[in-house]
């Protein structure tokens, strides 16, 4: 299934992206199961933390230290919410994303279904959460995110795949940076957690601003994005 989305995907790139670029690597691209910001400026979850004195200062240090733990490995670390990692990074929060690497360019490309009606409405709870800035709000958010994410899913099951029905598949770049941008992208692991045969794969991104990201793929995406 996914070797018939990737030819997709760069069929559909080719029509309305790429610009005579040529795809170098692509690899399907997910969050982490379990995952932590470590960015100035961001909570855990990737929240805006308050502007007050305190937490600026301790921004200026605590950002720096990276820690996996028991509680989630750190997907994202950067010195500032604007860092190319975190661009990165959520961009690659849907299903249908592709990390892929041109000529001139790194992208988050995504394929997503004309037919899930949900997807927005996920992005505008967020938004309204983060801007109530309550625990109220906060719980009403996970509510609605809850209630709104199990029922695309019962409806997506009952659909067939977006290879069998292209009409439906509406193409974006969700992120987009200068090949120049990325400084490496190279193997992680997740500590003592082993890896199975057809198993998930995983890959730090690395960009020139010191910031950096991880992915979760599968074999074949680590060896096309390390050449491993």
């Amino acid at each position: 299934m996914k070797q018939q989305e990737s030819r997709l995907v760069a069929e559909l790139a080719a029509r309305h992206w790429l610009r005579g670029d040529q795809i170098q690597a692509m690899a399907p691209a997910e969050h982490l199961d379990v995952d932590r910001y470590r960015v100035a400026g961001l909570d855990e979850n990737g929240h805006p933390r308050p502007e007050s004195g305190l937490e600026r200062a301790a921004d200026a240090v605590g950002w720096m230290i990276v820690e996996d733990g028991p509680v989630g490995y750190v997907a994202v670390r950067g010195g500032h919410p604007q860092c190319a990692a975190v661009g990165l990074y959520r961009a690659a929060r849907f299903d249908h994303a592709w990390l892929v690497i041109t000529s001139h360019r790194l992208a988050v490309l995504r394929l997503r279904d004309a037919q899930n009606t949900e997807e927005g409405k996920v992005d505008e709870i967020i938004e309204q959460a983060r801007r109530e800035r309550s625990l109220g709000g906060a719980l009403r958010g996970i509510g609605k995110i809850v209630k709104t994410s199990a029922t695309e899913f019962v409806r997506s099951a009952r659909r067939p795949p977006l290879t069998e029905r292209p009409q439906d598949a509406v193409f974006e770049c969700a992120f987009e940076v200068p090949r120049q941008a990325l400084h490496s992208i190279v193997r992680w692991k997740q500590p003592m957690v082993p890896e199975f045969e057809g198993g998930p794969r995983f890959v730090q991104v690395r960009f020139t601003d010191d910031s950096w990201a991880r992915l979760k793929t599968d074999q074949a995406g680590l060896a096309a994005l390390t050449g491993s």
